[in-house]
């Protein structure tokens, strides 16, 4: 079997699943490359059953029917293949249903949007054949998808034909930062990290970098080359997916990796006089996330995403001509660290939820960044900003600040983040303090009784 890395928990959630008796169905979703059929698969081939796979793809219905038909025959009655047609898909699945009587047997669709937007009507004979024939076989049901607005509005949401009949609801997120670190065997921890803000953890992403090579040489490889696999062309995949227009939603990208926030801001940046639908669309399918607050904002939520628009972008002409190497040593390498400061702190931000309750951090339910205009000692208005503010509810228990920079965090630093502690609604808040480069003496001696938290303690326990 093929090195398998991470999903622990989502494994033994299925585990547990295919352990209960009678029929099971389990919803799976997630954005593309993230990794769902890999661990579908992985899972399926860790059992000793019969089991059928089909993939939804851009067809007709007569030929989705028949690939279907294909796939449960070769897999249930490999004898009968090419000797019986099914004709319709309640046929079909009335078959697989009294086959699932005998024994267990899995029955996989993949990207099942594709199937229920070329038959629509699928949904109701989906919903018939559960609820008359298979609850009474041994059928584990799989449904996958990675149209994520399809997945939650077509077959979770309470007006869905298909509502109420799973007995698990997956979805399948990034790799976290500690997970990652399983793909990168001999690199330290300071390159994982970045490895981790280049992929975003996307399973996909993870598989492309060459740990025999070195950081620097695999960023080459992999974003500054000619048939380079983070190209323009995967971009537009990534961005534009299924939706029209997609020049648009690159601009839109584009406006936001570069800084241009708020929706007036994008909307001048790209020309438009209305953006408030493309910017819903990008934030159903999660590639954009909306900070709520007096002005709401929006985030790249794929930093992979972020490093292209903001580094690789401007490059195309020379990555063409075959000089995008040069243009990495001399514009992009000294900046790799500046790139990493949000999506350290989102590190950060995994690192306390991991470990909330314990190791001396509050038990918090939530942790974001800070902005609030306060009131200073003169009475003045003062804008507080900070990386990290841990809440349970509406009370602020723990706060913090993250440095990925190979300095130490230093004793101007560390007052500047106590100055400002004063002005929070707060009652003696843990403080967290974050620093790839480590703590001066100054901080390690006036931060006592703080958590100090460098980049060997954020990985501890992950072999190299």
């Amino acid at each position: 079997m093929e090195a398998f890395c991470g999903r622990k928990k989502e494994l033994e959630v299925l585990e547990k699943k295919y352990n209960q008796k009678g029929f099971v169905m389990a919803v799976l979703y997630g954005r593309r490359r993230i990794g769902k059929t890999t661990l579908i698969n992985h899972f399926i081939k860790s059992h000793d059953c019969k089991y059928i796979t089909f993939t939804a793809v851009e067809r007709g219905e007569s030929e989705l029917l028949s690939m279907m038909s294909e796939a449960a025959l070769n897999a249930l009655s490999p004898d009968m293949t090419g000797d019986i047609a099914f004709s319709g898909f309640e046929k079909l699945f009335d078959y697989i249903g009294r086959q699932a009587e005998k024994e267990r047997i899995i029955f996989f669709i993949d990207e099942y949007p594709y199937l229920a937007k070329q038959c629509p009507y699928i949904q109701s004979v989906l919903q018939k054949v559960i609820d008359t024939d298979w609850k009474k076989g041994n059928l584990f049901f799989i449904l996958c998808g990675s149209i994520v607005s399809f997945m939650k509005d077509e077959v979770l949401s309470e007006s869905a034909p298909l509502h109420g009949r799973s007995n698990l609801e997956l979805k399948l997120r990034p790799f976290n930062y500690l997970e990652t670190a399983e793909f990168l065997p001999g690199y330290s921890n300071e390159e994982k990290a970045i490895c981790y803000g280049l992929t975003g953890g996307v399973a996909k992403y993870l598989e492309q970098i060459d740990t025999s090579l070195s950081l620097d040489e695999n960023i080459v490889e992999q974003f500054y080359s000619l048939g380079a696999y983070f190209s323009e062309e995967l971009v537009k995949t990534v961005v534009a997916g299924d939706r029209q227009n997609p020049a648009l939603y690159n601009s839109i990208i584009s406006a936001v990796a570069t800084g241009h926030t708020k929706n007036s801001e994008i909307a001048s940046y790209v020309g438009s006089d209305d953006v408030t639908y493309p910017l819903k669309v990008l934030t159903n399918a999660e590639i954009l996330k909306k900070r709520v607050s007096k002005k709401p904002y929006y985030l790249l939520n794929d930093s992979m995403l972020l490093f292209w628009f903001r580094y690789v972008n401007r490059a195309i002409s020379l990555i063409n001509a075959g000089n995008g190497e040069a243009y990495y040593y001399a514009k992009v390498k000294e900046y790799l660290h500046d790139f990493m400061g949000k999506v350290f702190e989102e590190m950060a931000k995994e690192y306390i939820m991991l470990h909330a309750g314990k190791n001396k951090i509050p038990l918090v339910t939530e942790v974001s960044d800070y902005q609030a205009a306060v009131l200073d000692d003169e009475k003045k208005q003062r804008q507080i900003e900070l990386d990290l503010a841990g809440r349970n509810g509406k009370d602020i228990l723990l706060v913090g600040e993250c440095k990925f920079k190979n300095s130490k965090f230093d004793k101007e630093e560390y007052e500047n983040l106590t100055d400002k502690i004063r002005f929070l609604p707060a009652r003696n808040p843990k403080i967290c303090i974050f620093s790839l480069g480590g703590f001066s003496d100054y901080v390690k001696e006036n931060a006592k009784g703080h958590l100090l938290v460098g980049i060997d303690d954020m990985y501890e326990g992950v072999t190299s």
